[in-house]
């Protein structure tokens, strides 16, 4: 008798939670309950300045965006681009507010080429350039950084 009502109770169980739920055929979002997210795009083209060094010399360093402009400072980021020597352009999704944004460029070139192009110190030095965007609703803001 035991077994019978342990398995009774086990399919019953199995048939409640193997059941999907009903669909609506008047909803015209498929049965998804999530709300269309309300989001414009950030487009950064990050272009490396020219200099007398070669392409290769000057590398793409870092692309940050931040809510607020103490919180880049601080380096708390919403999104960090995985950046790219070959890749130009970079597409953030965000909601619509304004936004901070920092890029930076490295020289890599030898011996005193770097501070000779302008970036201080020799090996290893680094530029910014940083600013602010506003997101709109369904609209692309565009952005070029301009390093100094």
């Amino acid at each position: 008798m035991t077994r019978s009502i342990l398995f009774s109770l086990l399919a019953g169980l199995f048939l409640f939670f193997s059941c999907d739920d009903p669909v609506d055929p008047n909803n015209n979002n498929n049965g998804n309950t999530d709300t269309p997210k309300i989001v414009g795009t950030l487009e950064i083209e990050f272009r490396v300045p020219g200099s007398y060094l070669p392409p290769n010399r000057v590398l793409r360093a870092d692309l940050s965006i931040a809510k607020t402009a103490e919180e880049l400072y601080k380096g708390h980021f919403l999104d960090v681009a995985n950046v790219y020597n070959s890749k130009l352009v970079y597409q953030f999704e965000l909601a619509p507010g304004t936004y901070y944004y920092q890029a930076g460029i490295v020289c890599v070139a030898k011996g005193d080429s770097c501070s000779a192009a302008g970036f201080p110190g020799e090996v290893g030095g680094s530029k910014w350039a940083i600013g602010n965007a506003i997101i709109k609703e369904k609209e692309t803001t565009r952005i070029i950084p301009q390093f100094r």
